[in-house]
């Protein structure tokens, strides 16, 4: 992991532990077990007692709202989004729900 990114997660991490916000920090996901991961935590019956929930996501993407799992299989920032929805997020339900994305742009050069 990138030094840079490794200082943002600890900042963060420490920013919301001072909030008293329960952090789950994951590294490296690809798309298929970032997408498990996402609907594993919406399924925690813990949320039903949250207040709300506030979801971060560091990451390569692109200018339209593309991010880039591990595996270089992309996600638009709307269908993240739609996995907090009420129906697969029902514990979330009418609960607000932050999303940060720090996405890094790609740049691409020919030569």
């Amino acid at each position: 992991m990138y030094f840079k990114l490794q200082k943002d997660v600890e900042n963060m991490e420490k920013l919301f532990e001072s909030l008293t916000i329960k952090t789950n920090i994951l590294y490296d996901l690809g798309y298929v077990d970032f997408v498990k991961a996402t609907k594993k935590f919406c399924e925690d019956d813990e949320l039903a007692d949250a207040s709300m929930s506030v979801f971060v996501l560091m990451a390569h993407g692109d200018d339209d709202s593309v991010i880039y799992t591990a595996n270089g299989v992309t996600i638009k920032t709307d269908e993240i989004i739609d996995l907090f929805d009420e129906t697969n997020c029902p514990n979330l339900k009418g609960k607000p729900k932050w999303f940060i994305f720090q996405v890094e742009r790609i740049v691409y050069c020919l030569i």
